[in-house]
């Protein structure tokens, strides 16, 4: 039987790594701004052997405005996600029910990710993965639709385009992810697990609505959650 996520002793070892690195950011400034899961998708889950999503943390280190150029020289292999970001109303613990987990979100926006893949991704390498923050480089958040409390995504509808042209569109924002009350839920019970709490103001990001598309594949990506505000970033 597949262990939770957070017992999972290759994710007990790389995440004091991670918390470290996290630890060292804040104490050099940045602001704290919430976190991130990783590797939701079923076919992932099952490619990494894991029962539940991985755990990655955002700061003000790596978050940019829409409409910024993110220099992608040198990365190994730079994907873009497209993402519904949830924002904490107030501190969830261990252990939440879908109620809880739903009744803690205050308001939901949309979220461009961008990460570099510099090592191998299988289920041998989830220590090193977790211990560098999930391939984490960038991240777009919108502003947070707060009346959508409670984790409302009735309607929202995802567009994204690469260079004016669109890719895809899907309203069934959870297809690839996987539920959010249950995302929101696992990254309390991961924090938890290593005495640490998902606070209210943090924000995470869900995971991509759909597969990420590779920074070569154009040079500006735009993401619209109908009917909130557009985001977008250029790379070069």
């Amino acid at each position: 039987m597949t262990l939770p996520s957070w017992e999972d002793p290759r994710v007990r070892q790389g995440l004091p790594r991670q918390f470290s690195l996290r630890h060292g950011l804040l104490e050099s400034g940045a602001t704290a701004v919430g976190w991130k899961v990783g590797f939701g998708a079923p076919a992932s889950l099952e490619l990494m052997r894991i029962s539940a999503p991985l755990l990655g943390f955002l700061t003000g280190a790596t978050l940019i405005e829409s409409g910024s150029r993110v220099d992608t020289a040198g990365w190994e292999r730079g994907i873009v996600e497209f993402e519904v970001a949830v924002y904490l109303g107030k501190d969830l613990g261990a252990g939440a029910t879908n109620a809880e987990a739903h009744a803690a979100i205050c308001g939901v926006g949309a979220a461009i990710e961008l990460a570099n893949i510099d090592l191998p991704v299988d289920s041998a390498q989830v220590t090193e993965i977790v211990a560098g923050n999930i391939f984490h480089k960038a991240v777009v958040l919108g502003e947070p639709d707060t009346s959508r409390s409670g984790l409302d995504i009735t309607g929202l509808t995802a567009h994204i385009a690469v260079d004016g042209l669109e890719m895809a569109v899907t309203s069934d924002l959870e297809a690839l992810t996987g539920a959010y009350p249950w995302i929101v839920s696992t990254v309390a019970d991961t924090l938890a697990a290593s005495g640490l709490l998902l606070r209210e103001g943090d924000a995470i990001i869900t995971g991509s609505v759909i597969a990420p598309i590779p920074v070569g594949a154009g040079a500006e990506f735009t993401f619209v959650l109908d009917p909130l505000e557009p985001l977008s970033v250029t790379v070069g």
